[in-house]
């Protein structure tokens, strides 16, 4: 009945649109985790997705459309997990909302069920991850960047090239005003393989107070980033390098009464092995070389999948995770063994 209800939705939005077309999938996990750092180690988590991607054409052959998200979380909760619309021709793609940075050319892919967040360690400077805190000697945590989520993409795709530049501009429901936020990435494909280059800018100037006094905050960084990866017979592989060239200055009343500076790398890389048609095994590691700018982190993980068939697996996954958490590159944070184990589906 559910799915009768669902197509019979999708025909009556295009009914007298020829032109127009609207695609209602989905999935879901159902499962246990476990996180060595919570009160109650072993969790119930389940989560249904609900995706809508929408497309039409206009007369003079321009495609345009959107594609928008909705998760129902284990109390049952609706959320919006991300809304993006674009417009498309010769010229390349347009989209605008939440978008893909950039520099983020290729992900990496996490291990587990829900994800164990071994792939965040590796991925921690490139796209809108480098924002949240850092640690500065005197003052403390700090907020540098807020969201460095962008709004503007384009990408154009020429043979085995695709280019694409991205940026933050201020709209109606983003206050991060005082960011400024921009990337550019490229990438060759040859064969099943690919490699990319990836560049980002991003610069903030804020007030932020502690204990009662405002301090002035002037932040910039420079990120390069490096992708490679391809299949190789019964082997995927995802592999990344980034380094991040940041500076802070912490002034109050025109004194400056702080300052940092820092190269902070990262990398990581992501090997999955298929045994067979059914069962996949895979492996994950991250590493950040902080060089002062809080600690070095650092993760690694394996995981396993099993298909049923249908759109149904079995999948689970272990990891050992030292991630910047809330201080992201911060003054610190605790190695935490996460897994999980349960059944994913797709329709």
């Amino acid at each position: 009945m559910k799915k009768i209800l669902i197509a019979t939705t999708a025909l009556v939005a295009t009914a007298g649109i020829a032109s127009a077309e609207i695609k209602i999938s989905g999935g879901g996990l159902a499962g246990l985790i476990y996180n060595s750092e919570t009160d109650e180690s072993v969790k119930l988590r389940t989560e249904a997705l609900v995706t809508i991607d929408a497309s039409g054409e206009t007369d003079g052959g321009l495609q345009f459309g959107f594609n928008t998200n909705y998760i129902v979380g284990d109390n049952g909760t609706v959320d919006n997990d991300d809304t993006s619309l674009y417009i498309s021709g010769a010229f390349g793609k347009l989209s605008f909302g939440a978008v893909g940075e950039a520099d983020e050319v290729a992900g990496l892919g996490d291990i587990g069920l829900d994800g164990l967040g071994v792939d965040d360690v590796a991925e921690a400077l490139v796209g809108d991850e480098l924002g949240d805190k850092a640690y500065i000697d005197g003052i403390g945590s700090v907020d540098l960047f807020g969201s460095l989520g962008h709004n503007v993409n384009y990408t154009i795709a020429t043979g085995p090239v695709t280019f694409s530049i991205s940026g933050q501009l201020a709209s109606g429901s983003f206050d991060e005003d005082n960011n400024e936020s921009y990337a550019a990435g490229v990438k060759y494909a040859f064969g099943d393989a690919y490699v990319g280059l990836g560049y980002a800018n991003h610069t903030n100037k804020s007030v932020v107070t502690y204990f009662g006094d405002d301090y002035d905050v002037d932040a910039e960084a420079d990120v390069v980033s490096l992708f490679a990866g391809g299949t190789f017979g019964a082997f995927k592989v995802a592999a990344l390098y980034s380094q991040a060239d940041g500076k802070v200055s912490i002034t109050e009343d025109g004194i400056a009464v702080g300052s940092d500076s820092a190269d902070p790398k990262a990398y990581g890389l992501k090997v999955d092995y298929k045994i067979d048609d059914a069962l996949t095994v895979s492996f994950g590691y991250g590493k950040v070389d902080a060089d002062g700018y809080g600690q070095d982190q650092e993760s690694f993980g394996v995981g396993a999948s099993y298909a049923l068939g249908g759109g149904a697996r079995l999948v689970g996954g272990i990891a050992s995770v030292k991630s910047f958490g809330d201080e992201n590159i911060g003054s610190g944070s605790d190695t935490e063994t996460r897994a999980d184990f349960g059944v994913a589906f797709s329709f």
